[in-house]
């Protein structure tokens, strides 16, 4: 018997029998539905911040006063952690190493914030205008401009904290706003940046660094800063400088390499770390879509055995006329791969439709890859035919002459 001919023939048979066809071709829908989703918005992720790394470029690094910063950052480890601190001879020291080409203090705490009668408490991040020029392809401006290096008393605010944080009020340029009871004059408004790890960044406030020392006095020692943002000139390379500045820090800090009280991380090692984290949660929501899967196809199994049971005369007359085991385990096995294929299509076509209103709703970041589509009809026609496989293997090794008594 021909493929062909055994399409023709096990599509007769699934019209005969349209409503439990149907019922089978629903539960196979529901999985492949899960499938296009689930993928498709942790690809999506996977993109956007993929996408958003990529402005952090390999000749930029971090240093912040924790011995190990990618174990917290990535949740394990973090009751080990050594706190220290870091200090302006830090920064003055990492600038004389050759191969930085700039570097960026900030210093960070919450604050109280007055506008038009309303108070609200949030964040304040002072930094250097170096910090802005390093990250000119991220932090964009709307309007206005940024703060100028030497500057005093002024702010530039992110979308989110202009639009949102003082209700009907908005932050325009020029509004003047109270922070721990001092006047700041915004001088600029950042372009939204929108993406899934943007949500802090797109609601952040910032003040020039010896501002912000002078609001967090107190909370800080003399001449300490948060964190420092180090840009290397193009030609080094920054597992060198990376050391040279470990090397020196540690000189500082009077610790031993082995127990340092900072770390210092590049762009690479920051990818390499979320990269995990993302191909551990694409894992874990693959197997969740593999067991919405399985149950289609315990749907389209029982479904073949019920087509076989039915059929064993039928399975009999075939044999007699000079079907042969081939041909019958053909029949069903084409059978069953076509209802698993049926449910990939309309599974497909409608979670495209719930991926977009998920977009409308939610801006959800979604991208419904080729692999994926492919992966839809490759995996509904397989799992389809697997599932079809031992009924179909049942029904070729019936004895003929029994087949024709039942």
């Amino acid at each position: 018997m021909k493929l062909e001919d055994a399409v023709v023939y096990a599509l007769k048979n699934l019209s005969q029998r349209s409503l439990r066809s149907w019922l089978t071709i629903i539960g196979m829908v529901i999985g492949v539905i899960a499938i296009v989703v689930i993928l498709s918005i942790s690809e999506g992720f996977n993109k956007d911040i993929t996408d958003q790394l990529a402005s952090f470029g390999a000749d930029q690094m971090f240093i912040y006063p924790l011995s190990d910063f990618l174990s917290a950052f990535s949740g394990t480890g973090a009751l080990q952690q050594t706190s220290g601190k870091l200090f302006q001879a830090d920064v003055d020291d990492i600038n004389n190493i050759p191969g930085v080409k700039n570097t960026a203090r900030i210093i960070y705490g919450r604050a109280s914030l007055s506008f038009k009668g309303k108070n609200i408490t949030s964040f304040i991040f002072g930094t250097d205008r170096e910090m802005f020029e390093m990250y000119g392809d991220y932090i964009e401006v709307e309007s206005g401009r940024m703060f100028k290096e030497g500057e005093r008393n002024v702010a530039f605010f992110a979308a989110d904290a202009a639009t949102d944080y003082f209700g009907k009020d908005k932050i325009n340029v020029g509004s003047v706003i109270q922070i721990n009871g001092k006047n700041f004059r915004v001088v600029g408004i950042q372009k939204k940046i929108g993406t899934s790890l943007s949500t802090s960044d797109d609601s952040a406030i910032y003040v020039p660094f010896e501002d912000a020392r002078d609001l967090f006095k107190g909370q800080f020692l003399a001449d300490e800063v948060g964190m420092i943002m180090v840009q290397i000139d193009e030609g080094f390379e920054p597992d060198k400088i990376k050391q040279t500045i470990e090397y020196r820090l540690a000189s500082n800090h009077r610790v031993k390499s082995d127990d340092l009280d900072f770390s210092v991380i590049t762009s690479d090692q920051i990818n390499e770390i979320v990269g995990t984290v993302l191909l551990t949660v694409q894992l874990v929501l693959a197997a969740i879509t593999l067991i919405a899967s399985f149950v289609g196809a315990i749907g389209i199994a029982n479904t073949m055995f019920m087509n076989v049971l039915e059929r064993i005369r039928e399975i009999g007359i075939l044999k007699s006329v000079g079907a042969t085991k081939k041909d019958i385990l053909m029949i069903f096995l084409v059978e069953s791969a076509i209802i698993g294929l049926a449910g990939g299509v309309i599974g497909l076509v409608l979670g495209y439709g719930l991926l977009q209103l998920l977009i409308e709703l939610f801006n959800i970041p979604v991208f419904l890859r080729l692999r994926i589509i492919a992966f839809v009809f490759v995996f509904s026609i397989g799992t389809g035919a697997a599932a079809g496989f031992l009924p179909a293997w049942r029904a070729a090794k019936m004895d003929p002459v029994e087949a024709l008594r039942f």
